[in-house]
């Protein structure tokens, strides 16, 4: 399988940046690499809430296994 790289510090790690665009008012959801910050594509707007319902979702879960190992272990 591939590995996605940044084509300008061949880095690996990508994040999810917001942003507005010059003379508008809503919002954009940027792909970016997490080291050089180099825009790699853009997101649709409605889908930047989902994603971060499904990053807060993915937290709450890993706090519960966190729990659940720590139970398991004492």
């Amino acid at each position: 399988m591939a590995v996605s790289t940044c084509v300008k510090c061949a880095g690996h790690s990508f994040e999810l940046a917001m942003f507005t665009p010059m003379g508008e008012s809503h919002k954009l959801t940027v792909v970016q690499c997490s080291g050089c910050g180099t825009p790699i594509g853009v997101l649709d707007p409605a889908s930047g809430p989902l994603l971060e319902a499904l990053k807060s979702q993915i937290a709450a879960i890993d706090d519960r296994l966190t729990r659940i190992a720590k139970a398991l272990t004492d």
